[in-house]
């Protein structure tokens, strides 16, 4: 895993190198640079496969005329290989050159043939033209600025952030990234929250000629629903066949030791089970544990002693959270409205003392069912097949009603809203952004451009079940731009790679041609997933309830981190110029009360908000 940066348009030597200095954590190991006088290429390097100088980036093809700059694992690179090495002159054992070869022969297209997760920027001379691609589910980030005449792109946000400063650019907050910021405790879709700096999407090429400055988009992979008439049990042996190959390719994929995260649930229990038995050296196990009260540790625990994993506990208190949150600010380029990404950046930061590569279980649930929102559409979605009128109204009495807004008293006409919401889709994403700020908390704090504001979403297309519905949106929307995106940010603040074998390609397509109904039966979520884990999964973990990997952010609002809330809110401009100081100063209040309502959840977001914007040194206005 690594770093990557470059722009065309202009030379600066000195650029490049303050881009890479940015981008250091991704790739300790080494840096390199290419230019010539039309593009310039940045790489810091995190050495994983063939860790000789042989890999060393940017790199080319035997006659240089095509250079990339690469982060990632293609995790099928030995069989492309041995398809190439017939007309192609290998000088090193990595992946990075497999990229290479494939696009001489088969251009653009090659990015099909992909296994595993990337992003990479490849420039062709000959051509002229520069493509930037991404992983088809955005398990690693790629962002961008494009003026018509400059193009500068980055593996994170703050190296295009110092690209901007060094060229005088000025650096403001988006107002409609802002928006979906306060919605929905991150920014979704393409925008971020700098005006002029986007993500390239998932599953995407960007190609720019550099001689007529045209710049076109190619979205090479997507969810495709295709329901096969697969019976039970058929469903339950070729899961864990995949499930087994893909964990066994990740752990193959490498020339250092491979660890595995571990939070006693089924996910991750059941990658840690299939991955021991593949390493004849001690496997390290990391768990993160918030205060005294952990009954995640004990199942993790029991589980390790079932692998004989050499396992450790992270344990996390709020004075190393106060003492690191702006140093993880910085990492994640913006707010830590999901407080999660804080247990992530623990658990690598001491998952970087034994090992470069982790494996971690992320995806199931939006693959198989696992949120009890998915139960609440599928009761609800003859509703919301019906005509909008009834809805639109439901949400004009909701927010008409006396004390709607006030986060205090807020919690009944939140739920209610979700009844309002336009299709299924747009309810699947609202249960996610009652953890936001909502439209009429958002009045009642006196903001007058983000109540009627709309998320931008990435619609599944041909994909008609209702389940499956929800499951795509979740996959092309809030699993990318949140999920993965703080899993990337916080594994490689600490130069640590996170592998997600449930993830992979033809996994998921498997995912949704398996029937609907193996996934939610009656009341149990994840239904067929469970059943493929049997016996590779203790049975106390089988029969634990599903539980959330939660941060206690909330009772830290009221309790330890008060103090520091208030002061930073009290102190800074930022967000008195977001909403209305008097509704600020009421919210801080309110932390001070037992009915506080959802008070605490929108100071925790209006904090972090505060703290990124001095972090970066950004004005709201």
């Amino acid at each position: 895993m690594c770093g990557i940066c470059g722009f065309c348009g202009f030379e600066d030597d000195a650029l490049i190198t303050r881009m890479m200095d940015t981008l250091n954590h991704r790739g300790p190991d080494g840096r390199g640079r290419f230019s010539d006088d039309v593009v310039t290429l940045g790489h810091t390097r995190l050495s994983i496969i063939d860790l000789s100088a042989r890999g060393k980036q940017p790199l080319s093809n035997e006659d240089g005329t095509i250079w990339i700059t690469y982060n990632g694992e293609i995790y099928n690179f030995e069989e492309i290989r041995e398809q190439l090495a017939h007309c192609h002159t290998f000088s090193s054992q990595t992946d990075t050159e497999v990229l290479v070869h494939a696009y001489e022969e088969s251009g653009p297209s090659f990015l099909n043939q992909l296994r595993g997760m990337f992003a990479f920027a490849l420039y062709d001379q000959k051509k002229k033209q520069i493509l930037l691609a991404r992983d088809p589910i955005g398990k690693k980030p790629l962002y961008y600025s494009w003026d018509g005449k400059q193009l500068i792109f980055a593996s994170e946000i703050k190296a295009i952030l110092t690209a901007f400063s060094g060229l005088k650019i000025p650096i403001r907050v988006s107002g409609s990234a802002l928006c979906g910021y306060l919605k929905n405790q991150y920014v979704p879709g393409s925008q971020t929250l700098i005006e002029g700096i986007y993500q390239v999407p998932p599953g995407t090429g960007m190609i720019l000629s550099l001689e007529t400055k045209q710049c076109s988009f190619h979205q090479y992979w997507t969810i495709h629903e295709s329901i096969e008439n697969y019976t039970e049990d058929y469903c339950i042996k070729r899961l864990l066949a995949l499930l087994t190959e893909s964990t066994r390719l990740r752990m193959m994929a490498a020339d250092v030791p491979i660890g595995s995260f571990l939070s006693g649930g089924i996910d991750s229990s059941g990658i840690t089970a299939l991955a021991r038995p593949m390493v004849d050296y001690e496997f390290h196990t990391f768990t993160a544990c918030f205060g005294d009260d952990n009954p995640d540790s004990d199942y993790a625990r029991t589980l390790s002693d079932t692998l004989d994993t050499a396992h450790h506990e992270v344990r996390i208190s709020v004075p190393e959270v106060i003492r690191d949150f702006d140093r993880i600010t910085w990492h994640f380029d913006e707010p830590l409205g999901d407080a999660a990404i804080i247990a992530n950046y623990y658990l690598s930061q001491a998952a970087k003392r034994f090992v470069k590569v982790v494996l971690a279980g992320e995806g199931s649930d939006e693959l198989f069912g696992g949120y009890s929102s998915y139960r609440a559409g599928l009761a609800w979605q003859r509703w919301f097949s019906l005509p909008k009128f009834p809805r639109q109204a439901i949400n004009r009495l909701i927010s008409a009603f006396p004390g709607a807004g006030n986060p205090a008293h807020n919690n009944t006409f939140v739920y209610a809203h979700y009844l309002g919401q336009e299709t299924l889709e747009r309810a699947q994403q609202y249960s996610w952004q009652i953890t936001g700020i909502t439209s009429d908390e958002l009045r009642w704090l006196g903001n007058t451009d983000c109540p009627g504001w709309k998320t931008p979403i990435v619609e599944p297309e041909g994909v008609t079940s209702p389940l499956n519905r929800m499951l795509a949106f979740d996959c092309r929307n809030h699993l990318p731009d949140l999920y993965l995106m703080k899993a990337d940010k916080a594994t490689m603040a600490n130069s640590v790679e996170e592998r997600v074998p449930i993830l992979d390609k033809e996994l998921i397509s498997f995912a949704f041609s398996i029937p609907p109904e193996f996934k939610i039966r009656e009341k149990t979520e994840k239904y067929i997933w469970r059943k493929a884990l049997e016996g590779i999964v203790p049975p106390e973990i089988f029969a634990r309830p599903k539980k959330g990997f939660g941060v206690p952010y909330k009772a830290w609002m009221t309790g330890e981190m008060r103090e520091v809330a208030t002061q930073t809110l009290e102190d800074g401009s930022f967000c008195r110029n977001v909403v209305t100081p008097a509704k600020l100063t009421k919210l801080l209040a309110d932390l001070r009360t037992p009915t506080s309502g959802r008070s605490p959840l929108l100071v925790w977001n209006l904090f972090a908000l505060e703290r990124w914007a001095k972090v970066f040194s950004l004005s709201a206005q």
